[in-house]
């Protein structure tokens, strides 16, 4: 799978959980986009929700399994859920790493 690819289907994550907690954003969704901090329309429930939500369907859909909330990422010096772009680094390293 390509960047581009991990990044629509971090996105749809993204939108698809914020549309099931019920709750608004205005912003435009992309690679830019907070998952994380005062800027992110996440609260605690709705990370974890979005963090299995990607790996399930990174397993689901492309037959790997990765933990994306492990001591490697937590020890990270850039946050892998700082924004879309960094956690879709973060989900492309760790796919290339199982190739």
């Amino acid at each position: 799978m390509t960047k581009i690819e991990i990044e629509q289907a971090v996105i749809a994550s993204f939108k698809q959980v914020i549309t099931n907690s019920g709750k608004s954003y205005d912003g435009t969704v992309d690679t830019n986009t907070p998952i994380m901090g005062s800027e992110s329309p996440f609260d605690s429930i709705d990370l974890v929700t979005f963090i299995v939500a990607l790996e399930q369907m990174i397993e689901d859909d492309w037959l790997f399994s990765v933990t994306l909330a492990d001591d490697r990422a937590m020890s990270q010096t850039i946050s892998p859920f700082k924004t879309i772009e960094t956690i879709s680094d973060y989900i492309e390293l760790l796919i290339k790493e199982q190739q």
